[in-house]
């Protein structure tokens, strides 16, 4: 007998863009070659189906997700979802979303969003040069724009402990949104949520659901919930933090220059809400996949050594041929027969000017030591980078997979790596034969201390 459905579960999410994001759309353009998916008046979206499939992949197949999700199994017992997303729709301002058409939209702001940012990819051969094929860029949305979607549940009274999961999930620092998630991409961060359960069987609450406005321009019936912080590792993840300070200046390149310099840090553009209207504001950006590459490489260090492969005997594994990268960091190419992600998850970090000064200038010549003076383009200069702040404060958090549960090496030649950082063993970013990029501090799993530099005290 089927349960008679007497409750409906609803709730609006409030979402920031921790760091950039990209949901693709599936197009390219003569600038670009691949671009975000949009609403009608050009402004980024983040369909329904996207949620939807991050959400229930989350869950790792659950009991209750077939019943929860729907099964589309071609057989008498195939069943409708009984979950409800909406699409994400941006927000214009604290109050006002990009919902319907909008005949007069800010024209500055309609421009910045025609024309979103991008970042650069290439994967680079054995000889040091990029792949055939191997180079393309993508739009990214800004950091800081923020989305408002819904979520409904049609159930029971038993289902209140599944309703609080699945806004659980939503608020766990590890649901993550689009592509290259690995790479820095897709961290959402819930700054307002409306919840609410109607019990149709009450009158009242019967009428005021059927009274229930869609639109997310109208203010909401019910009252907000408090979000509290979530930045503890969710359950199947191990949470690493890394408090770090740098020794001196560090750079993570641009790849171009100025009207100062040849070369300077990554700085990029992010939104900001204040006074009831949007902005931009220009940071310095620490990308992700820097520190990733960095680690990957160590990583594979460390597991050789633990394998007694070396490379003076020509053994050592690098790259996917490496288990521990293979397992952490994922594989692919032309040549991997079994693709599989990668299991680690680094954002993209943002600091104002007030954290990071980015005026230091150093200048760089090679010498002709048979005429003294400098070698045909070895003269340029760069702009550094200068802690202001306190410190940085990295998170890693690691999916668990059997391959790392069932060989204990693999973690730990990861936590050496990490631990390496901490110890300004292992520098960060650009120039770091030069003495830039080395980093000190403390190493922190599933907040219990792992290495701490100052008491050189290692766990």
């Amino acid at each position: 007998m089927k349960k008679i459905h007497t409750h409906r579960y609803i709730a609006r999410f409030i979402i920031e863009a921790e760091t950039p994001l990209f949901v693709g759309s599936g197009e390219s353009s003569l600038l670009k070659d691949a671009l975000v998916q949009k609403d009608v008046n050009g402004f980024p979206m983040i369909l329904g189906t996207s949620l939807t499939g991050v959400l229930r992949h989350s869950f790792n197949n659950e009991k209750w997700c077939s019943r929860i999700f729907g099964d589309a199994a071609s057989n008498k017992d195939s069943a409708a979802s009984l979950l409800k997303l909406s699409a994400a729709y941006m927000m214009l301002n604290e109050t006002e979303v990009s919902e319907g058409i909008i005949e007069y939209p800010d024209k500055l702001i309609s421009a910045r969003f025609n024309n979103l940012p991008s970042r650069q990819h290439v994967r680079i051969t054995e000889k040091g040069v990029a792949e055939k094929n191997g180079l393309f860029d993508n739009e990214v949305v800004y950091k800081g724009v923020r989305f408002v979607f819904e979520m409904e549940l049609k159930g029971t009274t038993d289902d209140n402990a599944i309703w609080a999961s699945l806004i659980e999930q939503v608020q766990s620092p590890t649901f993550r949104i689009g592509s290259g998630t690995r790479n820095g991409y897709g961290s959402l961060k819930v700054i307002g949520l409306f919840n609410k359960t109607y019990n149709l069987e009450i009158e009242e609450d019967f009428k005021e659901y059927l009274n229930f406005s869609p639109s997310f321009n109208v203010s909401l019936p019910f009252k907000e919930i408090v979000v509290e912080a979530k930045n503890s590792a969710t359950v199947g993840y191990t949470h690493y933090k890394l408090n770090l300070s740098p020794d001196s200046f560090f750079v993570f390149s641009e790849g171009f220059g100025d009207e100062d310099v040849d070369n300077k840090p990554l700085e990029e553009e992010v939104v900001v809400y204040k006074n009831n209207e949007l902005d931009f504001e220009t940071q310095t950006v620490i990308p992700a996949s820097s520190i990733k590459g960095a680690i990957a490489h160590r990583t594979a260090f460390h597991c050789n050594k633990k394998q007694e492969q070396y490379a003076n005997e020509g053994n050592g594994a690098i790259g996917s041929n490496n288990r521990a990268v293979a397992t952490l960091f994922g594989k692919a190419g032309k040549d991997v027969t079994e693709p599989q992600a990668g299991n680690v998850f680094i954002n993209d970090w943002y600091y104002s000017d007030e954290e990071i000064a980015n005026n230091k200038i150093f200048n760089h010549v090679a010498i002709d030591r048979f005429t003294g003076g400098a070698l045909n383009g070895a003269l340029f200069s760069e702009k550094v980078s200068n802690l202001l702040g306190n410190g940085f404060c990295f998170d890693v958090y690691v999916k668990e997979s059997k391959e790392a549960l069932n060989d204990e090496k693999i973690t730990k030649s990861l936590e050496e790596a990490l631990k390496d950082i901490a110890k300004g063993l292992l520098p960060l970013g650009g120039m770091t034969t030069k003495g830039h990029g080395v980093f000190t501090g403390i190493v922190l799993k599933n907040g219990i201390e792992m290495y701490n530099y100052n008491t050189k005290k290692e766990n």
